[in-house]
This record gives structure tokens, sequence and C-alpha cells, in this order.
């Protein structure tokens, strides 16, 4: 279990799937029957680069029953739309909305990740001892990328670096 920065376990669902124009409240609806923390400030939807909702929110609760109990409401509907529901944590929860959005540090990237950010990512973790990086080349369409960077086409920056670290078996 990953720690918040407060030092504490934080339980948390990743939602996916929401509609484009889905409100805290209506989330709030969806997952009626569970303990929300601070109710609709619990609710943290995530923004594309230009400030639209993605379709995806992190949503605060109680305690680890709570969290298994909305991971129940996997693949319900909400309108004409099936939600996904994650499991996920404070820490996914921080570094995502710091990392998406008009106004994130990532409003540049240019579709990869490079080492740095993986490290960053991964730092305080008691996941990984040491990451090591060697350079490669990797075929891309016409072009060829060097060293210290992943493709990350068709996959957000957090997604991404998930995959990769499933890809090297650094799962917690």
């Amino acid at each position: 279990m990953m720690l918040s920065t407060e030092g504490r376990e934080g339980f948390a669902v990743k939602v996916r799937g929401l509609p484009w124009s889905c409100s805290a409240d209506e989330v709030m609806r969806f997952f009626s029957d569970r303990k929300i923390q601070n109710g609709t400030s619990g609710i943290r939807f995530i923004y594309t680069r230009e400030g639209r909702s993605s379709g995806e929110a992190f949503v605060e609760l109680e305690s680890e029953e709570e969290v298994n109990l909305a991971l129940k409401k996997d693949r319900e509907t909400m309108g004409h739309r099936y939600v996904e529901v994650f499991k996920s944590n404070s820490v996914e929860m921080d570094w995502m909305l710091k990392h998406t959005g008009p106004n994130s540090p990532d409003t540049a990237n240019d579709g990869f990740v490079r080492k740095e950010e993986i490290v960053q990512f991964f730092s305080g973790s008691s996941r990984v001892a040491e990451l090591k990086f060697e350079p490669t080349m990797i075929p891309l369409e016409s072009s060829w990328l060097c060293s210290s960077q992943v493709p990350m086409i068709g996959r957000g920056l957090a997604e991404g670096i998930i995959a990769l670290a499933g890809e090297l078996g650094l799962k917690g």
C-alpha cells in the first residue's frame, strides 16, 4: 500500500469512462452507497491539456473496506456509458493531478517519458531498489528515438509509466 503525503494510507479509486459533462454530484450519486471522504471535495476530475474533462476522476474514500465495495461498481452504467473502477491511492492521484490539465508541467510533453520522470515517479517507493537504463534505439515510423526515451504514443504519461513498471516486473 502506498503512503499519502501526510504519511497515512490513502484510500481511493480511479474511475474511467465518465461522461465528459459529468459533475461531482453525478459521481456522488453513482457511489451513493459509499462513504466519500469530504463529500464532493473528495472527487477529483482529470483534465486534458486543453482543459477539457478526460472522462476520468479519482474518488477518495474513507477506508479500505469502502474501496473494496466501490470496486464492485466496475462496469456499471452511468447514463449510456459503462464506467470502469480501479483501485488506486493518494500517491497516484496526487501525481496524476499534478501532471495533467492545462497548467501541468507536462503540457509540452512530446509523447515520451524520460528516465528522470520515471525515477521521480518511483522515488520513495519501497517497490524499487534501483532502476537501470540502457541506451536503446527504437524504430518508430520513419524516425529513430535515442537513449532514455520510452515511446508513449497513445498512452497517458502515468499509464505509460505504470505499464513500463509492469514490463520491468516492478509490481507492488
